[in-house]
């Protein structure tokens, strides 16, 4: 009879091992993984990739929040950081089940929708994927954008509506339809990091060279028709939750997950909230949605401004390649047999450029996109980051729970729902209220 058992326990260990990614078998030690080693990320590859997460979009639009809520915004980005933290790494704890006996921890779920199918058998998977493609798909829009504005304020004896310089900027993103694999996003992690850095070096130097402009007690200023934007622009700059599972799972060292996700948001947070404050009462109540727009126009504004399209064409590439891997992967029944499985069929290379495709005329459509991603932000948004993750790990692991978990999680829950419906009601209100009046189809 315990030859049986200890069979049956090998054969599920090798089904599993076969349904799951590679590098789903966790390695307590920090034991090098041999399975298909070549495409496992290392911890240098993996620190790149979190900061990626929440790096790109803040850099550019934080000074703009700060600019919207002055020291409510500062304090907001605190405390979504601190909790985004919390739940990202709460989200790969439940990718985990946690042996009674033994206290070994084995990966049984790959994806954000395995732990909400967890949570609710076949309803939760369906609801995380579909809050997921919403958010995602429009967080990447953020990015052409961007690309368009910058194009605009590079050229500005180029007369011409803002969604025109969107489309033609958002033809850069098209290459994104051949990503394979999370090492080739790492390397535009990387570049995303970096191009970031070089920004925020270039903007903080000119604002301390305004250092006679500075007024602290501009921090003051609230402006409450607008600070749900600056809401929406926080959640969104802080959404890692959808990644977090595809980067520990492709990690080499699995064990390092945690101390690696806390480095990241320490050291990103604290760059952004530097910036965010210098350039704000460096330019007041002047500073731009896009801040390098602040600096003085000629070569050297443009010279930036390439730099920061540089960074918002390598920010875009982990959402969007994070919604093919999503939709790939999901099995969906209306999906051809094998689909994913090769990034060159025509099926999913059309695939692939019509989700670009869309979020490109999203950008391009929609006037004032920042209160419509604050609105969708606020329902789709709070929920993967602050609703979601507590609530799926309060069922998941109840039972090894202990008290100070459970009213963590349980604040955390109570928070978030707050955070929605009072984020939902000011978004709506905002946006009914800029999109009553004319709205200007040029960059400004």
């Amino acid at each position: 009879m315990k030859g049986k058992h200890q069979k049956k326990l090998e054969e599920d260990k090798i089904n599993l091992l076969e349904d799951c990614d590679p590098e789903d078998q966790n390695n307590k030690n920090g034991n090098e993984i041999s399975l298909e080693e070549g495409n496992l990320a290392s911890t240098f590859e993996t620190f790149w990739n979190i900061s990626n997460t929440i790096q790109g979009l803040p850099i550019l639009v934080i000074p703009y929040a700060v600019r919207n809520g002055g020291c409510l915004a500062i304090l907001t980005l605190l405390l979504v950081a601190a909790a985004s933290n919390y739940t990202g790494k709460t989200i790969v704890r439940c990718l985990y089940e946690k042996d009674s006996k033994t206290g070994r921890k084995t990966r049984v779920r790959n994806t954000y929708a395995d732990v909400g199918n967890a949570f609710l058998p076949k309803i939760g998977g369906h609801l995380v994927l579909a809050t997921q493609f919403l958010e995602l798909l429009f967080v990447a829009s953020v990015y052409p954008l961007l690309v368009g504005r910058l194009f605009a304020k590079s050229f500005p004896h180029v007369t011409a509506p803002c969604w025109i310089w969107t489309l033609i900027g958002g033809v850069l993103f098209v290459p994104n339809i051949f990503l394979k694999n999370l090492s080739q996003v790492a390397w535009t992690s990387i570049l995303t990091v970096l191009s970031a850095k070089i920004i925020f070096i270039t903007v903080f130097a000119y604002s301390l060279s305004q250092f006679h402009k500075w007024e602290l007690s501009s921090l003051n200023h609230f402006d409450a028709s607008t600070y749900p934007s600056a809401l929406g622009i926080l959640v969104a700059s802080y959404l890692s939750q959808p990644f977090v599972p595809l980067i520990e799972g492709s990690m080499r060292y699995k064990d390092k997950f945690n101390s690696l996700m806390n480095l990241s948001y320490g050291i990103m947070t604290f760059l952004n909230v530097i910036i965010g404050v210098v350039a704000y009462i460096s330019f007041q109540l002047d500073t731009a949605e896009v801040v390098t727009n602040n600096l003085p126009e000629g070569s050297f504004r443009v010279a930036v401004n390439v730099m920061a399209a540089v960074l918002s064409l390598t920010s875009y590439t982990l959402p969007m390649f994070t919604i093919f891997e999503i939709v790939e992967n999901s099995y969906l029944p209306y999906l051809p047999r094998n689909f994913g499985k090769s990034i060159f069929s025509p099926s999913v290379l059309v695939f692939r450029l019509s989700l670009v495709s869309i979020s490109v005329i999203f950008a391009a459509t929609f006037p004032a996109y920042t209160y419509l991603l604050a609105f969708v932000g606020s329902i789709a948004g709070i929920s993967l980051e602050f609703i979601f993750p507590p609530l799926f790990h309060l069922k998941i692991y109840w039972q090894h729970m202990t008290w100070c978990n459970i009213v963590v999680d349980t604040a955390v829950v109570v928070i978030g729902f707050a955070a929605m419906v009072t984020g939902t009601v000011f978004s709506a209100l905002s946006m009914i209220q800029v999109y009553s009046q004319p709205i200007s189809i040029y960059c400004e």
